[in-house]
């Protein structure tokens, strides 16, 4: 009992040395990027010739309570050249019918592109006037497989995958497409900032006024993604070993997916085992590349706000680790993938996939160890305080790294809630999401598939 105990010390040691070096590299990304993007610099672009066409890619599944207010705002964004596709995915409500009526769609014909395999489709629409709106109407196959149909149908070279409850700030496209300006030879997909919008005013598509949430599962959503994406995804970004663009809001090159083999389906970790896939393809091609965590670029998104939602939620998360590593474990360990195989992949499989096991059933032996007076009280509740320091270092960390960006959140003044929230979680809510993220083994040995999720529409 007493050398698991250790052991159960010695990973926390390890946790803290990894996050606290991804917690540097991500400080000094995040310099270098508010060093070489300005405004001056990003309208510049915008009016460039050389900004490359997006297509940004909608799947939607039973979205009709804000369908329409999210194309409106996505039509309306400032970029120079893009196009909307959304993809019904066998909706059963009146997701189609909805844009249909509102922005004038008429049915043409257009042979199905042979470049990825998906469920057939069953009608194709596009606007009457110059809109430059595509609605594919296709049989259910899933998220992967109604991206891969957007994929097929897209016009541009770049496409964005954006979720249909998300919301982008207006210049969030241009930000997001600055390293493809800067670097596309090597650039294959960059990712975005995500934020919660639970609590945010909402209207006709757009936020008008940022607000934290007031319910408490949103606000520890709040600190989870704050940490997860400037204390982390810019640090992994910063050595090219970032292995996951947010399926909320990534930007890619569409010949490098195609080519690729496009979303894999039948599974529910399609973001993160898609650019796992492009690293090993780029790596196995000898090619330069590089994916990008850009820290400036907003996406708003719906967070869960109930708790069989946000249960459902991390345990597709967590079955999305465990599949994308099974899937491709030949890249552990292996020096031919480097960062990504040698440090990464491994972070992953050691904190993400086995860490919920580990840190739960450290606190019963540590626990009883304590009760049989193996470990003295004093110092398992001084080992409990560190832990719990430490999770605010995380945040207050990644809070001031965000701080520091030009698109810093409105309403990080209220420091002391954040804090409150902060130190919170770490009693009850990060055991619970310990707990639930091994239930997605349950999950994959099931092969359950995602689950409803219950869509409120953000606009007021």
């Amino acid at each position: 009992m007493i050398v698991y105990t250790w052991f159960v010390v010695a990973f926390f040691a390890a946790f803290v040395l990894v996050n606290s070096t991804v917690l540097v590299l991500a400080a000094i990304e995040v310099r270098r990027y508010v060093a070489r993007a300005s405004s001056s610099s990003l309208r510049r672009m915008l009016r460039s010739p050389l900004i490359p066409p997006i297509s940004v890619l909608v799947p939607a599944f039973n979205e009709a309570a804000g369908i329409v207010d999210s194309v409106r705002s996505l039509l309306a964004l400032d970029y120079r050249q893009l196009e909307v596709i959304v993809i019904s995915d066998g909706s059963t409500d009146d997701t189609v019918g909805g844009l249909i009526g509102h922005f004038d769609l008429r049915l043409v014909l257009r042979p199905q592109p042979p470049f990825l395999p998906h469920a057939p489709v069953k009608a194709v629409y596009t606007s009457r006037s110059q809109l430059r709106l595509i609605v594919i109407d296709k049989e259910n196959g899933g998220k992967a497989d109604s991206l891969n149909a957007g994929i097929n149908y897209a016009s541009y070279p770049l496409f964005c995958t954006l979720d249909a409850d998300s919301i982008l700030e207006q210049d969030a496209l241009a930000k997001a497409a600055l390293p493809f300006v800067e670097d596309p030879e090597r650039t294959v997909a960059t990712g975005g900032m995500v934020r919660v919008a639970n609590g945010c005013r909402v209207e006709r598509g757009r936020v008008m006024e940022a607000h934290l949430p007031r319910s408490p599962l949103a606000m520890f959503q709040v600190i989870e993604y704050v940490r997860g994406f400037f204390g982390t995804r810019t640090g992994w970004s910063a050595i090219n070993a970032l292995l996951i663009v947010s399926g909320a809001f990534g930007l890619f090159r569409r010949d490098t997916v195609i080519a690729a083999g496009g979303y894999k389906t039948g599974m529910v970790g399609e973001d993160l085992e898609l650019v796992a896939r492009l690293h090993r393809t780029c790596r196995k091609a000898r090619r330069p590349y590089r994916i990008v965590y850009v820290p400036d670029p907003v996406c708003w998104t719906e967070a869960p706000d109930r708790v069989r939602f946000l249960r459902r939620q991390r345990q597709r998360w967590y079955r999305g680790c465990v599949e994308t590593v099974l899937m491709h474990r030949g890249m552990l360990f292996n020096p031919r993938y480097r960062a990504v195989g040698m440090i990464a992949l491994p972070t992953m499989l050691v904190f993400e996939i086995i860490g919920p096991v580990i840190e739960l059933s450290g606190y019963a032996v540590t626990l009883a160890a304590v009760l049989i007076g193996s470990i003295s009280p004093v110092t398992f509740l001084l080992f409990l305080a560190i832990s719990v320091l430490y999770g605010q270092v995380l945040t207050i960390g990644a809070v001031v790294l965000e701080d520091v960006t030009p698109n810093r959140h409105p309403v990080w003044a209220e420091t002391r809630r954040m804090r409150w929230y902060a130190w919170a979680e770490n009693v009850g809510y990060r055991q619970l999401m310990q707990a639930w993220r091994i239930g997605g083994l349950w999950q994959l040995v099931r092969k359950s598939g995602w689950g409803t999720m219950e869509r409120s529409g953000l606009s007021n």
